[in-house]
C-alpha cells in the first residue's frame, strides 16, 4: 500500500485480508477518489502539472465561496481546462486533424495575404475536449441571456452552479496587462449571478517566431472586485500560443543575440623575462 497512501490509511488495522481479495485497477480507482477528495483533484504523477493545478486550488480556497458542491465542480471544470491547454502547449497542429490546425500557421487567403485563426477555432476544440471529459449534458455552447449577452462555453453541473469559459483571440502578444484590461471584464461579468469563479482563454495569434512562454507563466488568478462589498471573483486566465511556426523555424531576435562571433581566443606571448603573458 506504499504507493496508495490515502487507501491505507483505510485499512490500517485489519485490511490486508481484505486487500487480497481486491484488484489492483479497483484499488487504483479508489486511491484516486479519496486523493480527488484531500486534494480537491486526483493527483496525475506528473510533478510539474500537479504543483500548477495545487497553486492554483489554493488560491481559490481563500474564497469565502470555495466549499462543497461549488468547488468541487469547479475544480472538475478547471483540471480539464489544465489538461486541454497542457495537450495543445505541445501538440503539432495536425495533432487532431482539422480541429487543432489552428495551433500552426494558418493559410493565407486567395490573394496570397496573410490570415488569422478565428476563435472559433479554439472554442471548438475545447468545448469538444469538455463534451467529452465531463458530465454528458453539462457543457453547452452560445447560451444566452447571461449577464445580457451569450457564453462561449458554459458548464452548468447542476441548478444554480453555472461556470462560463470565456475564449478570445488576439492578434497581438497577449501580455498579462493586455488580456486583463481587454478581455477580463466581459469574461468577469458572466459570474454575476452565479459562483464567484470563471474561466477566461486567450488564442495569443501574436508572432511566436521567437518560442512562447511556459505553461506555468502562462496560467494565473486574477480576482476582480466591482465594489467595496461584493465577493471578489476569482477568473483564472490561460493564454494559448496558436498561429505558431515549427520549432526549426523559431529564432533568437536580433536584440537578443550575445554570442553572434566567436570569442576572443587567448594567446600567450613569450615576454623578455621568458614568462608567458596572457593578453
Amino acid at each position: 500500500m506504499a504507493n496508495r497512501p490515502a487507501l491505507a490509511v483505510l485499512f490500517a488495522d485489519n485490511g490486508p485480508a481484505l486487500l487480497d481479495d481486491l484488484a489492483p485497477s479497483f484499488l487504483d480507482a479508489v486511491e484516486g477518489t479519496l486523493q480527488q477528495h484531500q486534494h480537491g483533484f486526483a493527483r496525475t504523477g506528473n510533478p510539474r502539472y500537479d504543483r500548477l493545478v495545487s497553486s492554483l486550488l489554493e488560491q481559490l480556497s481563500h474564497s469565502p465561496e470555495w466549499a462543497p458542491p461549488v468547488s468541487t465542480h469547479f475544480t472538475a471544470l478547471l483540471d480539464q481546462v489544465l489538461r486541454f491547454l497542457h495537450v495543445r502547449f505541445d501538440a503539432q497542429a495536425d495533432l487532431y486533424g482539422t480541429i487543432t490546425r489552428y495551433l500552426g500557421p494558418c493559410p493565407p487567403d486567395e490573394d496570397g495575404k496573410p490570415r488569422l485563426w478565428p476563435e472559433e477555432t479554439i472554442q471548438d476544440d475545447l468545448h469538444q475536449h469538455l463534451s467529452i471529459a465531463l458530465t454528458p449534458g453539462t457543457i453547452q455552447r452560445e447560451v444566452i441571456d447571461i449577464a445580457s449577452g451569450r457564453t462561449d462555453i458554459t458548464y452548468t453541473p447542476q441548478p444554480g452552479n453555472r461556470f462560463v469559459a470565456e475564449i478570445k483571440r488576439r492578434s497581438s502578444k497577449a501580455t498579462r496587462i493586455a488580456v486583463e484590461r481587454d478581455y477580463l471584464p466581459q469574461a468577469t461579468n458572466y459570474t454575476a449571478t452565479g459562483p464567484p469563479f470563471g474561466i477566461l482563454i486567450v488564442g495569443d495569434h501574436g508572432p511566436h517566431t521567437a518560442g512562447y512562454t511556459s505553461l506555468d507563466d502562462s496560467v494565473w488568478i486574477t480576482p476582480v472586485t466591482r465594489s467595496p462589498t461584493e465577493t471578489p471573483r476569482l477568473m483564472v486566465i490561460g493564454v494559448l500560443p496558436i498561429g505558431r511556426p515549427t520549432p526549426s523555424d523559431v529564432t533568437t531576435p536580433a536584440s537578443e543575440r550575445k554570442y553572434d562571433r566567436a570569442p576572443r581566443q587567448r594567446t600567450r606571448r613569450k615576454g623578455s623575462d621568458g614568462e608567458l603573458p596572457l593578453h
